[in-house]
């Protein structure tokens, strides 16, 4: 007879692409606990839900910030969805923020009775270079006030993620402040050309990986030794460009954003002015800030975002006022990881019913489906070892609180015995019992 020749399958390595990360049960446990605390929060501020798709148009996504274009994910899609020609990189990508989307669905839908307050919740997608907390895709947890220009607006925002944070568990952060009205004015003071505005920024917005003598060796380089100085000293105290009234105009919009977070309840403890937040440079037009944890180096901003009132410019020719900011969520639980404040559990798993005896089936069925009904998370043990000691282990190993064990014996008694793992304690009820214990835990 002859033999049955089997093809070798090539083996492919169980790898992800960098800047992409798996999150397994316990993370993802907690990653949903804290994403629900974070939308609770956002609707107690009065916010409502939005959720647009993670592809767009890709002439919609670089109509914003000039970078943008160098770090998307392009889209190639079938030819019925963008006809013959299915090289053409700008047809559609995968967004990379939630900000531009809510700008075009507000083009889109005039109607809407505005201020519009809105939050999602989503991953976007960056092509950017991998580092400590910063991924290719990752999660961002967005508000944003549409239709509003005054200073409560933007005071809003930052007491809302105050709150998030609060609600979160994390008690050291500051929220740092700035306005782009008096970064504006630096021009004019430092005497260097209007244009090069962006360029001064760019070198300033670097100070957190080049430090303050890499910000002032390019600042001279490009500029000089006097109009560095001359921003050096505008960085320190705006105040002294007092004759300069968008720089007047700044100052007073921080004073107001400050006083009135302080009346929604933010800690005074946790704001401070700081005149090197920039933010994105084509994006913003007046208050911008950052939220930071002082204990976690290396991470970058938690929370970040400000004032863009010419966002929705490009889809309508009319500015709107617009506030809104981001949290990183997966940045957020990085940090959380390095401080090793998250308490993770293995499973949602409140109690696994042990699967003694094929004759007891309908019991077990039975007893499971009144347990799920009175919302006790419930699980039937499915392994083919069905040794008590196999079982037992399992349930230590998914660090499962408690097992209901229910054989034989059990039923000539008509008892349940539901065992503490913690504890190690052990008892005889009955069913109603069980199911009382178990939903009051």
């Amino acid at each position: 007879m002859a033999q049955i020749k089997v093809k070798k399958q090539k083996r492919v390595k169980p790898e992800l692409p960098g800047g992409f990360r798996d999150y397994g049960p316990a993370d993802a446990i907690q990653r949903s606990k804290m994403i629900q605390t974070i939308r609770k929060t956002f609707e107690d501020f009065g916010f409502d839900p939005l959720e647009t798709p993670a592809v767009e148009r890709t002439e919609v996504l670089t109509g914003g910030e000039k970078e943008s274009g160098k770090i998307i994910f392009n889209v190639k899609g079938s030819q019925e969805s963008f006809g013959k020609d299915q090289d053409k990189k700008s047809d559609s990508s995968l967004r990379f923020d939630l900000t531009v989307p809510l700008a075009r669905f507000i083009a889109a839908n005039p109607e809407i009775p505005k201020p519009f307050k809105r939050y999602q919740i989503g991953s976007v997608w960056r092509g950017e270079s991998p580092q400590a907390g910063r991924y290719r895709e990752f999660m961002q947890a967005d508000v944003d006030i549409v239709g509003a220009s005054g200073a409560e607006a933007d005071a809003e925002i930052v007491a809302v993620f105050y709150n998030v944070l609060k609600n979160l568990g994390v008690s050291d952060f500051r929220i740092k402040m700035n306005s782009r009205k008096i970064l504006n004015g630096l021009s004019a003071y430092a005497g260097f050309p209007e244009k090069k505005l962006f360029d001064v920024l760019r070198i300033i917005d670097k100070k957190d990986t080049i430090g303050d003598a890499g910000v002032k060796k390019e600042l001279e380089k490009e500029f000089g030794e006097k109009a560095s100085e001359k921003i050096a000293e505008f960085i320190k105290n705006p105040q002294v460009a007092r004759n300069a009234r968008t720089v007047q105009e700044g100052l007073a919009d921080l004073e107001a954003i400050f006083s009135t977070a302080r009346g929604l309840g933010v800690e005074e403890s946790k704001m401070e002015i700081d005149y090197l937040i920039v933010r994105g440079l084509g994006y913003y037009t007046g208050f911008v800030f950052e939220t930071v944890l002082p204990a976690v180096s290396g991470i970058g901003s938690i929370v970040a975002g400000g004032r863009y009132d010419n966002l929705v410019l490009q889809f309508t020719g009319q500015p709107i006022p617009a506030v809104g900011a981001s949290l990183g969520v997966d940045r957020l639980y990085a940090a959380l990881e390095k401080l090793g404040v998250l308490k993770k559990k293995r499973t949602t798993v409140r109690a696994l019913l042990m699967n003694l005896s094929p004759q007891l089936r309908e019991k077990y069925i039975e007893l499971l489906r009144d347990l799920r009904a009175a919302n006790v998370n419930t699980s039937f043990y499915l392994g083919d070892d069905t040794a008590f000691q196999a079982q037992l282990a399992y349930a230590v190993k998914m660090e499962i609180g408690y097992v209901i064990i229910y054989g034989e014996n059990e039923k000539a008694k008509g008892v349940f015995a539901l065992k503490n793992l913690v504890t190690r304690e052990q008892r005889e009820v009955s069913k109603e019992e069980l199911i009382k214990i178990l939903r009051g835990l």
